[in-house]
């Protein structure tokens, strides 16, 4: 089966591009580059999604194939005619007849042959109903849907399980916290309790907990920030959101004092900035003088101050120009990333009286600097289209 390659992003030059992409949940991770089960039914290659057991695998002068007889028809194509069983070209291994492997497999077709490019094992007849149920789901109210995703977080299925949490981490930050308080608050407390609860999901539950809960899940999500250790460590971007929900005015101050100090981890001061990031996605508006307070705090702090500007820049916020552009070459901001950072938000910036003559400046002491980062925005904004 073809495998679905994830594309690989161009970090350091083309930090911009990020911008360019659709817009993810900031407290999900990474794992937004494998597709939904519904979005790999929407690829022109899905012309035929098929459930069924696999039998009969063998070997022939080298080249494995196996039959997958089939149980369900999730999307049809004429080329499938009446057959109940269709040979796939490839080995998979049967290990007990009586129990075989069940997958759905996607399959595009090819010179009238069948091409199965993406196979999944599925556990049972409920994983296929909750495939039917989400390839059935439309776009018209995106909170309804998530809410189905929600029921299917602790499925006992893996593979399904998988997915919905990937439906959650393909959805914007507005759209996660539009249906958030529709979310069940005693689920998602269990679920940051329980020690079996994968790590890279405690950041969207805690954020959920805010949302939907009580005043005293305040006091909760404090004590997994201050006290859960390590595997609490990572999910502080979630936490830190569900806490802006909860008490706004202290978490961010709390989120000024830590995005401020050098003192604080780095790993605490970047969960800091995806909280800005996701507090942004979820009400860019409602959100903007605490962004615009705690991103000038992030200004004064070397290691993370590209990254507090390359944020300004993305969201088009130009009240902290002249303490940006103020940043450009002194000292402990010299970096080339740094000096990359402010030009492409100087280049970018509008209406501001103070970017014209630094630019001219600029062009006169780094010329050569300056071209790579206006070609670099170049391209940002052709692949934007």
């Amino acid at each position: 089966m073809r495998l679905a390659l994830s594309a690989v992003g161009l970090a350091l030059l083309l930090a911009g591009l990020s911008a360019t992409r659709a817009p993810a949940c900031s407290l999900c991770g990474t794992q937004t580059a494998s597709p939904t089960f519904r979005q790999e039914a929407g690829q022109p290659t899905a012309r035929l999604i098929l459930y069924g057991n696999i039998s009969n695998p063998r070997l022939v002068a080298g080249a494995g194939t196996c039959d997958l007889t089939i149980k369900t028809v999730l999307k049809p194509d004429p080329w499938l005619g009446a057959r109940k069983v269709v040979e796939l070209p490839r080995y998979l291994a049967v290990s007990d007849p009586k129990d075989p492997p069940r997958f759905l497999v996607y399959c595009d077709l090819l010179d009238s042959k069948i091409d199965p490019y993406r196979g999944i094992p599925l556990r049972s007849e409920a994983s296929v109903q909750y495939v039917k149920k989400a390839l059935a789901l439309t776009d018209r109210d995106h909170s309804a849907n998530l809410a189905f995703f929600f029921g299917h977080l602790d499925d006992p299925d893996p593979e399904v399980a998988r997915d919905a949490f990937l439906e959650f981490a393909r959805s914007t930050d507005r759209e996660v916290a539009l249906a958030a308080p529709r979310l069940s608050r005693d689920k998602v407390r269990a679920w940051l309790r329980d020690p079996a609860t994968p790590q890279d999901r405690l950041s969207l539950f805690a954020m959920i907990l805010g949302a939907t809960g009580k005043v005293e899940d305040a006091a909760f999500l404090r004590e997994l920030l201050e006290k859960g250790g390590e595997r609490y460590a990572n999910a502080a971007d979630g936490l830190l959101a569900g806490l802006l929900m909860l008490e706004p005015k202290p978490t961010w101050e709390y989120l000024k004092r830590v995005l401020g100090d050098a003192r604080q981890p780095l790993n605490l001061r970047l969960c800091a900035l995806r909280t800005l990031r996701f507090a942004y996605g979820a009400d860019p508006r409602g959100n903007r003088a605490g962004l615009l307070e705690a991103l000038k705090a992030a200004l004064g702090e070397k290691e993370i101050a590209d990254l507090a500007v390359e944020d300004l820049r993305r969201w088009e916020l130009w009240d902290l120009t002249p303490e940006v552009l103020a940043l450009y070459g002194k000292k402990g901001y010299d970096a080339p990333l740094m000096q990359r950072a402010i030009l492409r938000y100087a280049l970018s910036s509008r209406g501001t009286r103070e970017v014209a003559p630094f630019l001219t400046k600029a062009r006169a002491s780094d010329s050569e600097v300056v071209q790579e980062v206006e070609e670099s925005l170049r391209l940002e904004k052709s692949i934007r289209r």
